[in-house]
């Protein structure tokens, strides 16, 4: 009954037509994601650098290449809060962020989630409340400071205290957000969570934890073929649906690193991790991972080598990330996923495109494109399209149905106009209404507000 209840209120979320109101739980959404102080949409990436090894490479420089190339909420290093040189560092990393409109996820290891045993059970330690005030009493109060990472993919046993480390980074630090990272789902991971369904524990999470934001990381769609895809995009929805049922934000970790099976993403596969999140509903993208710092396993090409050199992939990146800053500035901050459809084959038990009140038809027959649509606040509807092929340029003719139907995109500064999405070549109109022709390169967007 409780899954039935649960499926129910979640199509009555997905209605295409929402009235004067929109969706309750987009307004909470918004809120959350307002109380974030994120001038732009949120870029980070993981860092895994500490002061001790790393801290001659920290200056201002290095956070000016970060915020040249669009990321705007990264991890810091790792540092020893008990360190005063340690803790001016970081304070120094911190002004030179703000100055630069960025904050800082701050990895602060008395802050991460601790458990100790007792009776065969972890618990969190009596003193973790005390490590986290102390720490945001001397660095916490900073202005470009996002918040302290509780951890990253607890297992079952430490379930339990992880959320707890969360609740309690909440009240212990009420102006701070603090930042935790998942476990993706795929097909018998639940025992290793601790779970029986993925909803299930997505939403105890939540509530357990009275959690700002869901983040998680998945790089299946980098695996060889297709096959990966359905992993990739079954996250997507979960993790999606979870944050209309809960009224949070969530944030993907997609990759940038090749190693194992996965390879070395190019330009396009970049951007089209980039665009696909954004159009499945993530109001945040990070990137796994920015220092590759010495040689290990098969990783490799990481954004900054274990050279200290910038690859292709920091270029390739900086292009993708401040060209959506140039074209959207804050949108994605403002605007909250309702629907997403897959034409012409739906991955990871996604929506197959069917008209609807807003977009009338897709073509020619068979292109492979992504249809998404978001309100805001005052319930004003957007349509994102996306080319999801990674290899292939795609003719996509959208129609947006009306006969009087007026379209609105964006400029190179962010501004809403009225015309066409600047990936655009021509538009028609008919009784149907007006169709729009776009000329994609893989995983290339066009994005509109509809009236």
């Amino acid at each position: 009954m409780r899954a039935y209840l649960a499926a129910l209120l979640f199509c009555c979320l997905l209605s295409p037509v929402f009235g004067e109101e929109p969706p309750a739980t987009v307004k909470t959404i918004l809120e959350k994601s307002a109380s974030f102080g994120m001038k732009k949409y949120p870029i980070g990436f993981w860092s895994y650098t500490n002061l001790a090894e790393h801290g001659k490479y920290m200056d201002e420089a290095e956070v000016e290449e970060w915020a040249d190339a669009g990321f705007t909420v990264p991890h810091s290093p790792s540092f020893d809060s008990k360190n005063p040189d340690q803790v001016a560092h970081i304070r120094k990393l911190l002004d030179w962020c703000q100055a630069r409109g960025m904050k800082l996820i701050l990895d602060d290891p008395p802050c991460t989630a601790q458990a100790v045993e007792k009776d065969g059970k972890l618990i969190v330690p009596a003193d973790y409340a005390d490590r986290v005030r102390a720490d945001a009493a001397q660095i916490g109060d900073h202005p470009a400071v996002f918040g302290f990472s509780v951890g990253d993919e607890p297992d079952a046993k430490m379930k339990e205290a992880f959320f707890e480390c969360y609740r309690i980074q909440k009240e212990a630090a009420p102006k701070l957000h603090p930042f935790a990272n998942l476990l993706p789902y795929f097909p018998g991971i639940e025992s290793r969570a601790g779970t029986d369904t993925w909803p299930n524990y997505l939403d105890e999470f939540c509530k357990k934890s009275n959690a700002d934001l869901l983040c998680y990381d998945c790089y299946a769609q980098m695996n060889p073929g297709e096959k990966g895809w359905e992993n990739y995009f079954e996250n997507l929805r979960l993790y999606r649906e979870a944050t209309l049922r809960n009224g949070i934000p969530f944030w993907n970790t997609v990759l940038s690193v090749g190693h194992f099976k996965y390879r070395c993403p190019n330009y396009d596969e970049l951007r089209w991790q980039f665009n696909t999140t954004v159009a499945s509903g993530a109001h945040g993208v990070l990137w796994f991972f920015y220092y590759m710092r010495e040689p290990a396993g098969n990783y490799r090409l990481a954004l900054v080598d274990e050279h200290w050199n910038r690859t292709t992939a920091y270029d390739d990146l900086r292009r993708i990330q401040k060209s959506f800053h140039r074209f959207y500035g804050d949108l994605f901050t403002r605007i909250v996923c309702t629907k997403v459809m897959f034409n012409p084959t739906p991955f990871g038990g996604g929506e197959k495109f069917s008209p609807d009140d807003l977009v009338a038809k897709v073509g020619p027959v068979g292109v492979p494109v992504l249809v998404s649509e978001f309100a805001d606040a005052q319930n004003r509807r957007y349509v994102m399209l996306v080319n999801s092929s990674m290899t292939e340029s795609q003719k996509v003719n959208l129609t947006f149905r009306g006969e009087k139907v007026r379209l609105f995109s964006w400029n190179w500064q962010a501004k809403e106009h009225e015309g066409l999405a600047y990936s655009a070549d021509g538009c028609t109109r008919d009784e149907q209404g007006a169709t729009v022709s776009h000329f994609l390169a893989p995983g290339q967007e066009a994005v509109y507000r509809v009236e």
